[in-house]
């Protein structure tokens, strides 16, 4: 049942991007870029993903209060994410190997501290489940994962 139920999400989420961006969206009002489109598309995957893991979890009105703090702890972690990604693409010229690194190790700094918001804010929702909860808790937690695309434009792996 629940992979009936994560399916039929993530069908839905995949045919409603494309018809959703165009029945919504009017000329000029989102960046042209692909990788804009992508980010777009990333925000759009992640309030599924939250909603089917919400779903398939199948929380007590007493988790549900739990809910409410790791949500905003993932959409906060998946918003800074699209800026980072957003000042990287934003880049006129490509940087020097230095500031390459320099801006790897920024990068990995700010995306720990994030990654230890979502587990600070995880942690009560965690500790409140069920035994059957916990047990699908974190194959779940792992489709909010980014889903970093093997194929960069001109080849450029940032």
């Amino acid at each position: 049942m629940r992979k009936l139920v994560l399916t039929s999400l993530t069908a839905v989420a995949l045919a409603g991007s494309a018809f959703a961006y165009n029945a919504f969206a009017a000329p000029g009002d989102a960046p042209d870029t692909p990788r804009m489109h992508e980010m777009a598309d990333r925000g759009f995957m992640l309030d599924a993903k939250l909603a089917g893991m919400k779903a398939a979890l199948k929380l007590t009105p007493d988790q549900e209060k739990l809910w409410s703090p790791f949500e905003a702890a993932v959409r906060d972690a998946a918003k800074a994410r699209r800026e980072a990604m957003r000042e990287r693409v934003d880049g006129d010229e490509r940087p020097s190997p230095i500031e390459r690194l320099n801006q790897m190790s920024d990068h990995l700094a700010k995306a720990s501290s994030q990654l230890k918001l979502v587990a600070d804010a995880a942690k009560p929702l965690y500790d409140g489940l069920d035994e059957t909860q916990k047990r699908h808790f974190g194959p779940l937690l792992m489709t909010l994962r980014p889903q970093h695309s093997q194929h960069r434009e001109g080849g450029d792996e940032r």
